[in-house]
């Protein structure tokens, strides 16, 4: 009697929690069926790829080309230096001395003052020039990164489905949300938790960590140092990467300011293994926030700033 009524029991547990689960399934399992075989839900991820090799392709030139010219302008400087430093300091004053007048005293120091002048601009000038280059290289990378993230999140699709091609259409969209629900949602939510937290509470530090100390750009390199997952900052959007073993997730969104003067990372798409996930899941996962007003107490921002994307960094511009 006691065995038939633990059966019983098994039973209605059993029941139960399947319509919990089939509960959640009607929802985003719905969805994952509509996308698992749509190739043309990986469209935009596709036309991500092209862009990024598009930009690859438009600054390895450039690239090339500013090397070559600060190269060219680094060694007239290096010449000038060798031609000052040879001179010395001795043959100056000569030169000063071998005049008869005040006058051609001056004219002979103002000479030298302009030349040094415009040797100082010349190296001002250098130095600006391996800004620029260093900038434009490490955009490249970034873009080389983010290319190198994004095929591999495509080639998980195809992993996923080459390791199931016998099993049905629901049964796959079943192993997707399974998935998601077991192995990816409940630690991708803490994580965004986690930078939200963080970007509130350091937005000071964030904005002075700027390798030229100004705070007048957010730079993805510290966001990394501290999350748990990888940002990818660009002009037209902001990526965000979760990755485990056998698991890819790249979000897609945008820093938009609200009514609130918080600028806030939203969401608009994002890909689960390479598959398009549903906007069910998207509005659930919320980005980091940016308070303008703990930005406007920084020194040299003003009152009223604008959040701009940037390669590698959100930069703070006038509105």
């Amino acid at each position: 009697m006691r065995k038939k009524a633990t059966l019983v029991l098994s039973a209605v547990l059993a029941l139960s929690v399947a319509s919990t689960v089939y509960a959640h399934l009607t929802g985003a399992f719905a969805d994952f069926l509509v996308t698992v075989n749509d190739e043309s839900t990986t469209a935009k991820l596709k036309q991500e790829v092209a862009n990024t090799k598009q930009q690859i392709s438009e600054l390895t030139p450039r690239i090339e080309k500013m090397k070559s010219q600060y190269e060219g302008n680094r060694q007239v400087a290096v010449d000038k230096l060798q031609f000052y430093s040879e001179m010395g300091l001795d043959t100056w004053l000569s030169l000063l001395l071998q005049e008869s007048s005040p006058a051609d005293v001056m004219g002979s120091q103002w000479l030298i003052e302009r030349n040094l002048d415009a040797y100082m601009r010349d190296l001002d000038q250098l130095y600006l020039e391996y800004k620029q280059l260093v900038t434009t290289k490490e955009t490249l990378a970034g873009h080389e990164r983010l290319l190198a993230v994004i095929e591999e999140n495509l080639a998980a699709r195809g992993a996923f489905l080459a390791d199931n091609p016998e099993l049905p259409l629901d049964q796959l969209a079943n192993y997707l949300d399974i998935d998601w629900m077991s192995e990816v949602e409940p630690k991708l939510l803490a994580f965004l938790e986690e930078d939200r937290s963080l970007t509130e509470q350091h937005m000071r530090e964030w904005a002075m960590s700027a390798q030229e100390g100004y705070g007048h750009k957010l730079p993805e390199t510290w966001l990394n140092e501290r999350s748990q997952l990888k940002y990818f900052f660009r002009s037209d959007h902001v990526y965000t990467v979760f990755q485990k073993p056998d698991l890819h997730v790249i979000l897609i969104g945008q820093v938009l300011k609200a009514q609130d003067g918080v600028a806030t990372l939203t969401y608009e798409a994002g890909f689960f293994n390479g598959f398009l996930m549903p906007s069910t899941l998207i509005e659930e996962l919320k980005g980091f926030r940016i308070p303008t007003e703990q930005l406007q107490l920084l020194p040299g921002v003003q009152k009223d700033i604008h959040v701009q994307q940037s390669s590698g960094a959100l930069l703070l511009q006038k509105p």
